[in-house]
């Protein structure tokens, strides 16, 4: 409210008043009314000085291109946007562009320069050449009698990193050891970097050998051939093969070798070339004449097995000397063994093990008599933490390959393999830290094996007589299988239809033994009510693997998998009666059969994406071995066991094929309800991890035409050969985290 004084009246002034009055009064004492004077307006903005960055560069080879900026500012010391013009002193040693990039021409330094209407900067810019490589530009693999000079003198080029020769640079030319001399030793680089050289061989027969030294450690090795004045032979081992150079004192070994005459005159008619260990003579073999280049495989027969511990493994051509060649340094090749111990132990007998960190102990069982029944190998008692492996047949380079693995977080671990076979079974126990004192015992039966367990999820079901067939489709790969996988929890989550269509979401922490089957029961063709081209599919979603950081994973058996079935065939093949052998096969699937052979190396010489023509097959030696036991020793049309190719998605390398083991359950057609399910196919799923029960197979027999690649389907049949869709495949590590997603194959 104002403040009133009689006869005055007072306000408060604002701020906006003040300033519009100062305004006013300064508008007023521009048009001449004070004392002051005009007022002068300040000076537009003006180029005032102008820098350039980077200051100074150097160049080291010819091309090489480096930006510049100029940087403008006003006399207030602002950034101005003005044209500014770059030039440079000797186009000799640099060009530039509009933009300032320079561009090096040739060794020097020169000025550049940055300039608008008014002022202009400079700065230095250097190009001196580093030598980056030497090429030889000729006279290189020459061939000279020894201590003669080569032909043609030795020329090299030392170039910058731009391919640009260097000149005036000292080039070094050092022959090796009896490779002779060169003349001059040292030559300094022309204008083209190029120095040459008289090389004058040594006295040593065969390969010489010179290096060419430039400054920045750059160099190069030139070579030549000494012959000699009369044609001699240089017999040479050129390859040597050890089938294991870790083997174990109760192992062989294979040696091969491959010698090679690299002289320029025929080897003596036969040549001995011995085998030796530790000095001490394994074999001797002779071999006959080779003419100059040729070559000769040589094999010597098994050998050992040896005393535990490091050992010399040596091939020697020529023992005594008696061959004049051109050197005899390449006549002889050295290998070390290192033999590991490995005890044989016998049934019920226990062992006491113990073991420091990282180290690996091995042992064999020898059964001489088979049993359906388990092979127990146990670990126990002690402190500390083993790793324990078992494996049947030849054992693996490395333990890590070995087919049962038990890891539990302490040293009592337990391996059962079904069923128990005639023959050898490696025990490698690894200190994942120091353990012990631990008992090893083996046995054969007495323990219970975990049973696998088939967990069927109808997501869409058939009649309850169709959902009963697929139960007991389950139910006859419950009784092949013959032990449990281990347990699986996921820890993250996995969303929904990941598995196959409609497949639930599966919450983390959940856990799954053995393997869950989503089924589903439901159309497949377009329209739904009438027979379609695809009656079905089926295969895994989610495979374990356990994880090793020092060496490669181990792929094991399924988590998940989907089948599924299209309605009308479903009632249709129920009524026929073969709608349990189709269930049976599709699970076979799910289980891995077909989709896990090429995980574990099984499946040989695809046919997919683009080998139509390929004799694809399964190299597993059990498999092998059942299918000659079944009449397939009479086939010799290809490798063992024949696959069906052709290069056709969903039924190309994943089935038996047909024209060959023509009407067993896993081939591409069915033609009847009796198919059975054979010993080939269950020792199959030995081959990919899993136990089996061996007298569960069904009898079968390859027929003569299937011997001969030639049988055809028996009448009527039902085309299963499009029932393994294109889909990505999730892979879990023991710890239940997704370790990586397997694309579909194109």
């Amino acid at each position: 409210m104002p403040l009133m004084q009689e006869g005055v009246a007072t306000m408060k002034t604002s701020a906006t008043t003040l300033v519009t009055r100062t305004l006013l009064l300064a508008a007023v004492a521009g048009c001449g009314g004070g004392d002051t004077g005009p007022v002068t307006p300040p000076e537009p903005p003006r180029a005032a000085t102008i820098t350039i960055e980077p200051a100074s560069a150097t160049l080291t080879y010819i091309t090489q291109t480096t930006p510049f900026s100029a940087n403008v500012r006003d006399q207030y010391g602002s950034s101005m946007a003005v044209t500014v013009t770059w030039s440079g002193s000797d186009d000799n040693v640099f060009t530039v562009d509009a933009n300032g990039s320079v561009t090096a021409v040739g060794n020097g330094m020169a000025t550049l320069t940055a300039s608008t209407a008014d002022i202009s900067a400079t700065a230095q810019v250097t190009v001196q050449q580093r030598a980056s490589a030497i090429g030889i530009v000729s006279g290189n693999n020459q061939e000279a009698l020894r201590n003669e000079p080569l032909l043609e003198p030795l020329v090299v080029q030392v170039e910058d990193r731009g391919g640009h020769g260097v000149a005036g640079l000292p080039v070094n030319f050092r022959p090796s050891a009896e490779s002779g001399s060169a003349s001059p030793d040292t030559v300094v680089t022309d204008d083209q970097g190029q120095a040459s050289t008289v090389w004058t061989l040594g006295s040593k027969f065969g390969a010489q050998s010179l290096t060419i030294w430039a400054p920045g450690g750059v160099q190069n090795i030139a070579s030549a051939r000494a012959t000699s004045d009369n044609p001699l032979p240089d017999l040479s081992v050129e390859r040597f093969d050890v089938s294991r150079d870790e083997p174990t004192n109760l192992e062989t070994i294979e040696v091969g070798v491959t010698i090679a005459n690299i002289g320029d005159a025929a080897s003596p008619d036969l040549f001995p070339v011995r085998l030796t260990l530790d000095g001490i003579v394994l074999e001797t073999v002779e071999v006959a004449q080779l003419q100059s280049e040729d070559t000769a495989s040589v094999s010597f027969a098994a050998a050992g097995p040896f005393e535990p511990g490091s050992r010399t493994l040596a091939v020697v051509i020529d023992p005594d000397g008696g061959i004049d060649e051109w050197e005899k340094a390449n006549n002889e090749v050295v290998q070390t063994l290192d033999v590991a111990e490995q005890p044989i132990l016998g049934l019920g007998s226990p062992v006491t093990v113990s073991g420091t960190l990282d180290e690996v102990l091995l042992f064999r069982v020898d059964i001489e008599e088979a049993s359906d029944e388990a092979l127990n190998v146990e670990l126990a008692g002690g402190s500390g933490d083993a790793d324990m492996f078992v494996h049947y047949g030849e054992r693996p380079g490395h333990h890590y390959e070995y087919r049962c693995l038990s890891g539990n977080a302490a040293s009592d671990e337990l391996c059962q393999m079904v069923p128990t076979r005639v023959g050898s079974y490696h025990i490698a126990v690894h200190a994942f830290s120091a353990f012990g004192p631990s008992r090893l015992t083996v046995t054969v039966g007495g323990k219970e094996v975990e049973s696998f367990d088939i967990e069927l999820v109808f997501l869409e079901s058939g009649s309850a007589s169709q959902n009963a067939i697929m139960r007991q489709a389950a139910d006859r790969w419950e009784s092949i299988i013959a032990r449990g996988a281990d347990d699986f929890t996921f820890q993250e989550a996995v969303p929904v239809g990941v598995c196959g269509p409609g497949s639930p979401a599966i919450p983390a922490g959940e856990t799954i033994d053995d393997i869950r089957i989503y089924v589903t029961i439901d159309s497949i063709d377009a329209g739904g009510d009438s027979e379609g081209n695809i009656l079905g599919q089926a295969r895994d979603c989610y495979r374990r693997q356990i994880a090793f950081a020092t060496s490669d994973d181990i792929d094991q058996e399924v988590i998940t998998g989907f089948i599924w079935l299209d309605e009308f065939d479903v009632n249709r093949m129920e009524a026929q009666g073969v709608l349990l052998a189709v269930a049976t096969h599709e699970l076979g699937h799910t289980l891995g059969i077909g989709t896990l052979w090429g995980v574990h190396g099984r499946l040989k010489n695809p046919s997919l994406p683009n080998k139509p023509n390929a004799d694809t097959y399964f190299d597993g030696p059990l498999t092998i071995a059942a299918f000659d036991a079944a009449g397939g020793r009479r086939y010799n049309a290809g490798p063992k066991v024949p696959v069906e190719s052709g290069g056709n998605r969903g039924s190309s390398d994943s089935h038996w094929r047909e024209s060959v083991l023509e009407d067993e359950l896993m081939t591409p057609f069915l033609s009847g309800p009796d198919e059975p399910l054979s010993a080939v196919t269950i020792e199959s799923l030995v081959e990919i991890g899993y136990e089996v029960n061996l007298s569960a197979a069904d009898r079968f027999r390859v027929s003569a035409a299937g011997a001969q690649g030639m049988a055809a389907p028996k009448g009527p049949v039902i085309d299963l050969s499009n029932d393994i869709p294109r889909m990505p495949i999730r892979v879990y590590d023991q710890k239940g985290r997704l370790v990586r997603i397997v694309p579909p194959l194109r």
